[in-house]
């Protein structure tokens, strides 16, 4: 995880004075740094979230004090209550408890899906804390599992304020250019910019986090922030029973019923979720086609073409129609960064991880395989490579256990002069080398090569008769080398 800039602590100690004593930072993301502190006056050890600088210059204070003075007035068992807020030397910030437990996105990492019986009342909980909030007309818009604790077995919401007073009128900051919301949970109308969105995008948000932690996976997943959207708009809803059979019908339909592409199909207040959840997972209504839903579409159909036609690619495993053409073990795949050596410069490392999404483009979805999420990989990465991004093949075996991998391919970059040669080999998580495969080429032509290695590495570890797909990376998103290193150093940046 990439640390602050020590100039961020410093000025946050200087604007909150002698009345907390801020100890170290504990976390980071795109909007915000979380620093561990002590509460000189009530002597209790606090976290205070701050905003990033640009994004603070973007919000305004006065709004975002507005913003956190509504969001600080929500006291319910579920919500993370905000004890405090500031501004001083050009920062925002808030103070909460510091609570012992973890982010509900470690807990999925780490441990896959949940027990069925826990992840409804979890989904319970956050129902009921979201109800709590839409009553007082506050709605969050970001709600992910990293926006939820896990503390003492139960659900605590975090953010309330940040979501909302970046939202503004039109829920864009220009400024900056980020969209409020995370893709992978993100109802239709908020990725369409509506201006109307409502408790109900929370509901959709909820529904995404409930099927992640029935089945360990988000519902629509893909190698871009537009793939991911445009699934969402326009995919048939993914069915938990698909993936974890032993879950209830009706618990199934109750899922379905919140992912609604349409506000109208959902459930119109978290209170009737909640109560959907409760007790023997009956009485959800069936989901029914908004008459809206061709216009949507066809929109979403535009938003995929405008970006190249990232979307069209091979599908997920759950388009797969249930047939799985390829060895067990290579049926999950976990994409590790390659290594570079040679001619890559201090650029290595950023082209190790862009193989990352193109490999994982190209295999995703092909004779049953799912790719493990490039986010998920890198991040875990981030906490297990050595100095350089090195990683023995037990680390990388670590890594995918710790993702719900069969296997994991690793590799190498070798550049001398404007030559450059990829080497890749796919091992099972029981050690055995399921593929081996190597492409070489000029430097210019990486997206050729990244195909090239796809379809070798395919061709060992294919066990139909059927024919292997010809993958087209290239040819899905841009001619443009240039184009596509800003779009891959674009998708690094979102990850981070």
């Amino acid at each position: 995880m990439p640390h602050s800039p020590p100039a961020i602590g410093v000025r946050l100690a200087s604007a909150l004075g002698d009345r907390y004593v801020v100890e170290q930072e504990i976390g980071s993301g795109g909007m915000a740094i979380v620093f561990g502190a002590r509460d000189v006056r009530h002597q209790r050890r606090v976290a205070i979230k701050v905003l990033r600088p640009e994004l603070a210059a973007a919000f305004g204070e006065a709004r975002f004090l507005r913003e956190i003075h509504l969001a600080a007035g929500l006291q319910h068992p579920h919500i993370l209550p905000i004890y405090d807020s500031g501004a001083g030397d050009g920062l925002l910030y808030y103070v909460m408890p510091l609570v012992e437990g973890e982010a509900l996105s470690n807990r999925i990492a780490r441990d896959g899906a949940l027990p069925i019986d826990e992840a409804v009342r979890l989904a319970r909980e956050i129902a009921g804390a979201l109800g709590h909030a839409h009553e007082r007309g506050i709605i969050h818009r970001d709600i992910k599992p990293d926006n939820v604790m896990l503390s003492g077995g139960h659900a605590l919401v975090m953010d309330f304020g940040i979501a909302r007073a970046a939202a503004g009128e039109d829920l864009r900051l220009t400024a900056t250019g980020m969209t409020v919301g995370t893709p992978m949970y993100m109802s239709p109308e908020q990725a369409l910019g509506s201006a109307d969105v409502d408790a109900r995008t929370d509901i959709y948000s909820l529904g995404c986090v409930l099927f992640e932690m029935l089945t360990g996976r988000q519902p629509f997943a893909g190698n871009s922030l537009q793939a991911i959207l445009a699934q969402s708009i326009t995919a048939p809803r993914p069915r938990v029973r698909k993936l974890r059979p032993e879950a209830p019908a009706a618990l199934d339909d109750i899922v379905t019923t919140a992912l609604a592409r349409e506000p109208d199909d959902r459930y119109q207040a978290a209170g009737g979720f909640a109560d959907a959840l409760s007790g023997p997972w009956r009485g959800a209504r069936p989901v029914r086609v908004g008459r809206r839903a061709a216009a949507v579409a066809a929109c979403a159909v535009l938003l995929a073409a405008a970006v190249g036609g990232v979307w069209y690619s091979q599908g997920t495993a759950a388009d797969a129609g249930g047939e799985d053409r390829v060895a067990v073990d290579a049926r999950v795949i976990a994409v590790l960064p390659f290594t570079s050596t040679g001619g890559g410069g201090s650029n290595g490392e950023g082209v190790g991880e862009q193989l990352v999404d193109l490999l994982s483009m190209n295999l995703d979805g092909v004779g049953g395989i799912r790719v493990i999420a490039p986010q998920a990989v890198m991040r875990r990465w981030s906490t297990s490579a050595g100095p350089g991004g090195a990683i023995d093949r037990e680390g990388a075996g670590a890594i995918g256990r710790a993702l719900g991998a069969g296997s994991v391919l690793t590799g190498d970059i070798v550049t001398v002069g404007s030559t450059v040669r990829l080497s890749a080999e796919l091992t099972s998580l029981a050690g055995s080398v399921l593929a081996r495969a190597q492409a070489d080429g000029s430097a210019d032509s990486v997206l050729a090569l990244v195909d090239s290695l796809s379809v070798r590495l395919l061709r060992e570890v294919w066990s139909t008769s059927s024919p292997i797909p010809q993958l087209r990376v290239s040819a899905l998103t841009t001619g443009s080398l240039p184009a596509m290193r800003a779009y891959l150093e674009g998708e690094a940046q979102l990850r981070r």
